[in-house]
This record gives structure tokens, sequence and C-alpha cells, in this order.
């Protein structure tokens, strides 16, 4: 039998990664096909270079929208320090695709979530030692919130805050130039380090597995991103995954999580630019459990439900500083909302996203 069961999940696996790697292949299909018209229009005139960092490689440098993970690279030399910002409201549940209500979860456990707020707050750094070669570190502290309601009328509320999973990047460009517009694609190739904790507690009690701030585990981080320039537009698509390995110190493994997304930009001018994107992410059940975590008194401690995919529609909006004292600044916001969600339930949904973010790009 446990043969058997391997060979599903590894059927399974396969299944799932060959459907990812097709709509990676569809949306990027679509954003060549939307740019191709774009790309074949006569050239505009080209942004007055200026000295030291130009508004040319600032651009070029920086055509992606703020929440694509490892999606822009930087030329020889480059550097970039961050801060990005990052707010998720949910206040609805979910069985999956249908809202159920708080009495329908009370019929079946002591406990119904009734809001969550997730923020995370992330320093960046990145360097490029070559003009194919980029590495990146991110640090998050994340700050989470969770409202509660009994069958006997209480509403206690829980929080979890402090530093989550430490992860490092390196992006690799394998097909097109760095150094100019066109097509590219870039390998991604990154890992986190268990940093977090898995151990959150509130009132003495061990909190749900989306409240804790890590994984407790070493997980890899691979991806392939495909980027396009013109001289108005910049596109792209990217597909990323998480994969992780081993059980960590509660006897419990977090899903593989996946992640596919396709954009696009424009240069309206030389300091504007807006975007829109489409961010797919999927993620897996948990494997093993918490021994602390009584799946019949609250769904979001059953391991077995902790799995589902969504879809977002997000719109953001990207400033430069070109030239002047603050030369190589960007400040972007990025908000979306859920066009679709299939959730493991019952279990709280997404409502609404943000994300704003500042950059410093210099040589």
């Amino acid at each position: 039998m446990a043969g058997r069961s391997s060979r599903r999940t590894v059927l399974g696996t396969g299944v799932r990664l060959r459907g990812i790697f097709e709509i990676f292949a569809a949306l990027c299909a679509v954003v060549v096909n939307a740019a191709h018209g774009e790309m074949s229009a006569p050239a505009q005139s080209k942004p007055q270079d200026l000295t030291g960092l130009s508004l040319e490689e600032l651009l070029h440098e920086d055509i992606t929208p703020i929440n694509v993970l490892g999606s822009h690279t930087h030329l020889k030399g480059g550097f970039m320090v961050g801060y990005r910002y990052m707010f998720m409201d949910m206040a609805h549940n979910q069985n999956g695709t249908r809202d159920v209500s708080e009495q329908e979860v009370l019929s079946q456990y002591p406990v119904v979530h009734t809001k969550m707020e997730m923020q995370m707050h992330m320093a960046e750094f990145m360097y490029a030692p070559t003009d194919w070669a980029t590495v990146m570190a991110m640090v998050p502290y994340g700050v989470n919130e969770m409202h509660h309601l009994t069958r006997t009328g209480e509403t206690p509320v829980a929080n979890s805050s402090g530093l989550e999973d430490v992860s490092f990047m390196g992006l690799f460009n394998v097909l097109g130039d760095p150094t100019g517009k066109g097509q590219r694609l870039v390998l991604n190739a990154g890992f986190t380090a268990p940093t977090g904790a898995i151990d959150a507690t509130s009132g003495g009690k061990q909190l749900e597995y989306n409240m804790q701030l890590g994984s407790g585990t070493w997980d890899i981080q691979p991806g392939v991103t495909y980027l396009g320039e013109s001289e108005l537009l910049a596109w792209g698509a990217q597909v990323l995954g998480t994969v992780r390995f081993g059980r960590n110190d509660r006897d419990y493994r977090l899903g593989d999580r996946y992640r596919v997304s396709a954009w696009a930009q424009a240069k309206v001018t030389d300091w504007f630019g807006p975007s829109i994107r489409l961010d797919w992410h999927a993620w897996d059940k948990v494997h093993g459990a918490d021994p602390a975590m009584d799946p019949a008194r609250n769904p979001a401690f059953d391991a077995t439900k902790q799995y589902g995919d969504r879809l977002d529609f997000v719109m953001g909006l990207n400033f430069y500083i070109p030239n002047g004292p603050l030369r190589g600044n960007r400040f972007s916001v990025e908000g979306g909302i859920p066009v679709y969600q299939n959730l493991g339930g019952p279990t709280i949904g997404v409502d609404w996203l943000i994300t704003a973010a500042w950059s410093y790009s210099f040589h």
C-alpha cells in the first residue's frame, strides 16, 4: 500500500508541475503577442542618459512590478536596497469555492475565525557581480492577528509577530542581452532558512499553522522568469516554486507552494509607469501534524485542510526619481483582489491585499 501511495503522490506531483508549466507557457504566449504590436511600432526617442546611474539604466533594471519575487536583475556593479510593506485582509470563510457562514462553521467546530490580518515588513538587498548574475537576500518580519468567535459567544484575539524565514536567491540570465532591450530568460535559484518561529502561542496555547512565523524546514525556491522590454512597455511572466524537505521540530512539513504570474507595465513618462498583473498561488496540505493542535476543535488545526489555490488581479503605480539628489529611488504601490479562490475548508479567505515599497539602486 505504501508503494502505491508513493506512486500516486509522484504522479500527482508530476501532473501538477506539468499543468503549472503549461499555464506558464500560455501566459508567456499572451504577453508576447500583446507586446508584438507595440514592439513593431516606430521606435521613439530614448530617454536622455544621465551621468552615473542613468534614467535608461534605472528603468531597465526596474521593469517589473514590486511584488514579483526575484523578477528583476541589475547590471555589473549594481546595488539595490529596499523596504517592502505587505498587508492582507481576510474576513470571510470558504469551503472550496463556496462562502460559508460563521454559524455553519460553528455547527461543525467549537470556534470560527471571523477576521485575520497579515502584515509583513521586508528588507531587501541585491548586488550584481556580473551583467548576467544578480544575488539577493530578503529579511521579513511578520505581524499577524486572528479574531475568533466561540459557540459560547467569546471573541478571543490571537497575535503573533517576529522574524520570518530569511531567503536568498540567485538570478541568472541565460537567454537574451541583459544590457539592452528585447526578450530575456532568467533562471531563479533560491532557498529559505528556518529562522521563523513555529512555536508561537497565545494564552499559553499553540497557534494555528497560518499564524506561525516560519516553516521550520530548509526549503528551495526554483523558478524561471521571462522578461520583455521595448521603448514604451515592459512585460513578463514567472513560475516559481517552494519545495520543502524533511519535517520540523514539531513533526510536520508545510505543503509545497507554486506561483505563476504574468504582467505588463507601461512607461508613460520618465518618472511614472502603471502596471497590471495576474498572480496565481497554490499550496499543498501539511504533511504530518503538530501534536498540540486538535483538528476536532479548530479547522485551522487540521493539517489535511491546509491547501488551496487563488488567482489575484493586481494593479500598481510605479514612480521613479530620474535626477537630482534623490536620483535612483523608486516608490511603488500595488493593490488587488482575488478573482478566484478554492480553499480546503472551512477556512478563512482573502478579501484584498496591498503592497507598498521603496528601493534605491546605485553603482
